[in-house]
């Protein structure tokens, strides 16, 4: 598409809003086994809390996002705008396009956000990944076509900052984030990553969570631990691991220290940009062109990855600021993380952070209440002659009444020794130190963070060995 004739097309476009009934109708919300699979086709939604609005225990019983329109920012491949299962209001529209160039980098005319890569106003997705990624967040629901997305009243903000191998720069990507914050995004996805960490990226990103945005993204696909790896290892973000149907991390999530949250990541269905197979550019092996895709008119696909784990969260997060728009990045991610399903080991762990998300009780959190038993690590330390075991991690809350550390030995212990209590918070700190001569002997020793307050009791594990 030419960018000269992108004005008139984008605003014929514009001026066909589709608008949402009340049954719920999207045929792929209800049905199952669209590709061979035994679950449902959009398995997904399900499991973080969107079953049918009615049901009286749907997230959408709670909001819908359509009386308090957010703008979400998708930082990725660009966009297909003209797909026939997105709802063309829900495309952000810049309110003030038009001006003068006075800057040889300046963007003007631009219309629903930017090209990156080219630097033009045409955000058209030629690689599909970003399209996919909105139609997570924003598929026209109750259209009776197709899927439905979690924010039926979204504001998407296309910014296009990888190229059609998916391939993009640091500094692309430091642009965008500001310009999607000046110009009002409130959450940010960013389904990308980067071996490498750069100052350029984190200074947005800080820039970014000052102005008061959430930036979400994926953990990333190598199944291997996130330090030094950008975005999710960096600070004010939130990272997201993926699972599957059965609650288990997927093979390919990178885990560690930083991941926050998980959300489905298998057997993902979201919308497909007209010509494009991303899972081709992903060198899928022994995959076959096409072999994704899914409907009689291939307006659909399937894929895994954190990419698409991510924007379910982003989806969530718009609706927390749809109920509440006064409601601070803080305290939207506190919610949030409050709120989570716990899976796995027992409270916070490096696979799934606070656990899988939930949107019925997300939506309906308390946003200044927290109680955060975290193990970052457990390590050796030495202070002169005396060597003893430090407790890395968080142990903190809204109305925190004490914490206490907790020795056992093995994998799975019988019995638990108090080492350490303490009622002082502790952020991404020393929680706690004892001696080595707790250890009565050589192995794998558990050990356990138990963190009380007035209402509950929460705990996290971590493991270190005794040689």
């Amino acid at each position: 598409m030419k960018v000269l004739g992108l004005f008139i097309a984008i605003l014929l476009m514009l001026a066909t809003g589709v608008t949402s009934v009340l049954a719920q109708n999207d045929p792929y919300f209800s049905s199952s086994g669209s590709w061979g699979q035994a679950y449902g086709d959009q398995w997904a939604l399900g499991k973080i809390g969107f079953t049918k609005k009615g049901s009286g225990t749907s997230a959408w019983d709670v909001e819908t996002g359509e009386r308090t329109p957010i703008i979400v920012a998708v930082l990725d491949t660009g966009l297909d705008y003209f797909h026939p299962d997105l709802n063309k209001n829900s495309i952000w529209r810049n309110p003030s396009p038009f001006k003068e160039k006075e800057d040889p980098n300046e963007m003007v005319n631009d219309l629903i956000g930017w090209n990156f890569v080219d630097n033009n106003n045409n955000p058209w997705d030629d690689d599909g990944h970003g399209t996919f990624v909105a139609g997570l967040i924003a598929a026209a629901a109750n259209n009776g076509h197709g899927m439905a997305g979690i924010n039926w009243g979204v504001k998407i903000m296309p910014l296009k900052i990888m190229n059609v191998f998916g391939r993009g720069r640091a500094f692309n990507v430091a642009r965008a984030i500001v310009y999607a914050v000046d110009h009002g995004a409130r959450v940010i996805n960013i389904s990308i990553e980067s071996e490498h960490l750069t100052k350029t990226e984190q200074f947005a990103v800080d820039y970014a969570y000052e102005q008061g945005a959430l930036i979400v993204v994926a953990a990333g696909n190598q199944g291997s631990e996130t330090v030094n790896r950008a975005p999710v290892s960096m600070n004010h973000v939130l990272p997201v691991g993926a699972i599957d149907i059965h609650d288990e991390r997927a093979g390919f999530s990178n885990w560690g220290p930083h991941i926050k949250i998980a959300a489905p990541g298998v057997e993902i269905l979201s919308l497909r940009a007209r010509r494009t197979d991303f899972m081709l550019m992903f060198g899928a092996k022994n995959y076959e062109p096409g072999e994704s895709f899914v409907g009689p008119q291939a307006q659909f696909m399937r894929a895994s990855g954190t990419s698409f784990a991510a924007p379910l969260v982003s989806g969530v997060v718009s609706l927390i600021w749809a109920k509440n728009p006064d409601l601070t990045n803080e305290q939207v991610e506190r919610m949030l993380l409050e709120s989570a399903d716990d899976i796995g080991l027992p409270g916070w762990d490096h696979y799934f952070g606070a656990g899988r998300v939930n949107a019925y009780k997300a939506l309906r959190a308390d946003p200044d209440y927290f109680l955060t038993a975290k193990v970052d690590e457990v390590v050796v330390a030495q202070d002169g002659d005396e060597v003893f075991i430090q407790v890395l991690g968080t142990a903190a809350g809204s109305d925190l009444d004490e914490f206490e550390i907790q020795l056992g030995q093995g994998a799975n212990p019988t019995e638990w020794k108090t080492v350490f209590d303490d009622d002082d918070a502790v952020v991404d700190g020393i929680v706690g130190k004892f001696p080595v001569s707790e250890f009565t002997d050589v192995g794998e020793w558990s050990v356990r963070l138990i963190v009380k307050d007035g209402k509950q009791t929460k705990e996290a594990q971590g493991s270190i060995d005794v040689g």
